[in-house]
């Protein structure tokens, strides 16, 4: 039998900690040019030590259970860090209200804290992005905006030729829109700019 020490759970934490941080990086960074420094938010390392934390709790409550007591502790370890998510988000129950089924187990409040946390990082980055591209729209002629586009998009070493190619026929299909005015395809082209999304 091998122990499982409690130092195995540093591992744990640590693993969980990166799948943290790459879930909320592809969801907040990818694509963002407005600088805001999303990484010094109280709110974004606190989330990643919580879900730390949890592994951890999830290490201690499962290391005496005989189905992984001959496990190798590293092998162990790093299964907590990898599948915690998976575990605090089992379903104990599920209840019948007004004819909905409402799930009942810790996801609910993992769920509901995690919402809570990215609504707020969220806020954050779009009050970040709002003041960068009313910047752009103030400091830009629609020619410039254009120009810039296209060096974001011949620049960005993430997009494949294909989407390249896309994303130019877009800013193409903005600038010629004759839809729209002036001003509509600045701002169009600015929030580009600020936050890599095609409005």
């Amino acid at each position: 039998m091998m122990e499982h020490s409690a130092w195995f759970s540093l591992l744990s934490a640590a693993i969980a900690g990166g799948v943290t941080l790459f879930d909320m990086d592809q969801t907040f960074v990818a694509g963002d040019t407005t600088g805001y420094r999303i990484h010094r938010s109280p709110w974004w390392w606190g989330f990643i030590v919580a879900n730390c934390a949890i592994a951890a709790v999830v290490f201690f409550g499962l290391r005496d259970l005989r189905t992984f007591e001959d496990w190798n502790p590293w092998l162990f370890a790093a299964s907590v860090g990898v599948s915690y998510l998976a575990i605090v988000r089992l379903k104990f129950a599920t209840v019948s209200y007004q004819n909905s089924d409402i799930p009942v187990g810790l996801d609910t409040f993992y769920e509901s804290g995690r919402q809570f946390v990215f609504k707020r990082i969220n806020e954050a980055i779009k009050t970040d992005r709002a003041r960068l591209a009313r910047r752009l729209i103030a400091e830009n002629d629609l020619k410039s905006l254009g120009n810039q586009v296209r060096l974001d998009v011949d620049l960005d070493a993430l997009l494949t030729p294909e989407e390249k190619k896309t994303r130019l026929a877009w800013l193409l299909k903005v600038l010629q829109d004759p839809g729209f005015d002036e001003e509509q395809k600045k701002h169009t082209l600015a929030v580009y700019l600020a936050s890599g999304t095609q409005a």
